[in-house]
């Protein structure tokens, strides 16, 4: 009974929050986040579709100190969005520091790329919903042969981290200060999304092909 009213404290205790992902100096398409897309800007489309989820305590918008960032800083003071602004290269960082500012250690962060406008909303509330509050690392995607594999396709992936853990991580290496989810011990810490439904195959904007595809579908 005492382990069961813990598990439910924990529960209570837990805050889920939305970290989203954005720079301006993408090299394949450079502001790609603030090209207009559905009568707004990619940015705050994707915005939009994470604010009418339940069971999200803050989103924040999380962009680097670099001045071509500027503009993202501008848009979201405009729109009273919550945004961090720390480190271009080093993510890991500033997710770190941003959790520091918005997050207590039981909360969960849900990272979520600003260059995603055609993610599933339906996706993006079961996945809120199936965090347990002993996950460490929930997510889309699947570590085989050094190599991530996604269950829901490209634009459609979603990671969900503990911010204890998130905060434990020690950027080694590039690869973790880039993509984080490379800091984390596969086999013991991570427990996958699992879902029958079958999503757009590639939904992400990378290049200017990318978005004159998905802008005319």
């Amino acid at each position: 009974k005492l382990e069961k009213k813990t598990k439910l404290i924990r529960i209570e205790l837990m805050k889920k929050h939305i970290f989203i992902q954005a720079r301006m100096s993408s090299e394949r398409l450079p502001g790609k986040v603030l090209l207009p897309f559905e009568g707004k800007t990619i940015l705050q489309h994707v915005y939009e579709k994470c604010r009418k989820l339940s069971e999200i305590s803050k989103i924040v918008v999380l962009t680097s100190t670099e001045s071509e960032d500027d503009a993202i800083y501008d848009l979201c003071k405009i729109d009273g969005i919550d945004v961090y602004r720390g480190s271009l290269l080093n993510v890991l960082d500033r997710f770190q520091q941003a959790s520091v500012e918005f997050c207590k250690s039981e909360d969960f962060i849900i990272r979520i790329c600003a260059d995603s406008p055609l993610i599933d909303s339906n996706l993006l509330q079961t996945f809120v919903n199936a965090i347990r509050a002993d996950d460490k690392v929930f997510s889309t995607r699947f570590l085989r042969v050094n190599q991530w594999i996604s269950t829901t396709g490209k634009g459609q992936n979603i990671d969900a981290f503990k911010v204890s853990k998130l905060q434990s991580l020690i950027g080694n290496t590039a690869d973790i200060r880039e993509h984080i989810i490379y800091g984390f011990d596969y086999s013991r810490e991570f427990r996958l999304f699992k879902t029958d439904e079958v999503f757009h195959e590639d939904s992400c904007i990378d290049t200017l092909e990318d978005y004159k595809r998905l802008t005319s579908c």
